[in-house]
């Protein structure tokens, strides 16, 4: 396992631990491997294990009584899922599912927390990562309910952008962006009605989208 050192370093949970303390933690890890499409884990399921993203993507959902999705975010490459469970002993709150073959390193239960009582560096770390999360969690709350569904769709392309777009000039460009089904999961509408919204940004001039690439036209990205 001391080859996965390096990635664990990368991991923002365990960046401020020495090379001696991640070698403990790589002992501790198991490697699992999920296909494009394949469920991780469901809402109400028993917490056993905390995954942390080594390659590829997941999607954390919701689903209503009538099987709406609702996305709630995608977690990649030296991210980490699955911590909550683990804290509180509370079954799974949400679906988590492989959108593209991914690869992971496990840590159970029992050695989880056992980590967390000989590293408060990593308990202040994860605390930290769960109220960015909450913090973006109140933002869509508010985006939701004050926000018409175009500003909502906006919003939401200005975040993945400035997530994990590219700059050029004064515009960002979204390489292999979301579908209009991921986009009417995460803002709360449908995939008719997504398609009218950027039919419209893209006639105020406001964005441009060719496939699923997408450039974000106007350089004030902080009006959200």
């Amino acid at each position: 396992m001391k080859r996965y050192i390096e990635n664990i370093r990368n991991v923002h949970l365990f960046s401020t631990l020495r090379d001696e303390e991640l070698e403990v933690i790589s002992r501790i890890m198991q490697i699992k491997e999920f296909q494009k499409g394949q469920v991780i884990f469901q809402e109400g399921e028993t917490g056993d294990a905390l995954y942390v993203v080594l390659n590829g993507l997941v999607k954390v959902s919701l689903f209503d009584e009538d099987g709406k999705e609702y996305i709630l975010d995608f977690i990649g490459r030296d991210g980490f899922f699955g911590e909550l469970s683990l804290i509180d002993e509370l079954p799974r709150s949400a679906d988590v599912t492989a959108i593209e073959d991914s690869q992971f390193l496990m840590i159970k239960r029992h050695d989880f927390l056992r980590l967390l009582e000989q590293n408060p560096m990593i308990t202040i770390s994860i605390l930290k990562t769960l109220s960015r999360r909450l913090r973006a969690a109140d933002e869509r709350i508010k985006g939701l309910a004050f926000l018409n569904v175009e500003a909502r769709i906006l919003k939401y392309l200005i975040e993945i952008g400035l997530k994990k777009g590219v700059r050029v000039r004064d515009y960002i460009v979204i390489e292999r962006g979301p579908s209009q089904i991921e986009i009417a999961s995460s803002c709360g509408c449908s995939r008719e009605t997504v398609s009218r919204m950027i039919k419209s940004l893209m006639e105020k001039g406001i964005i441009h989208m060719r496939k699923r690439q997408y450039t974000l036209l106007k350089p004030d990205y902080t009006s959200f």
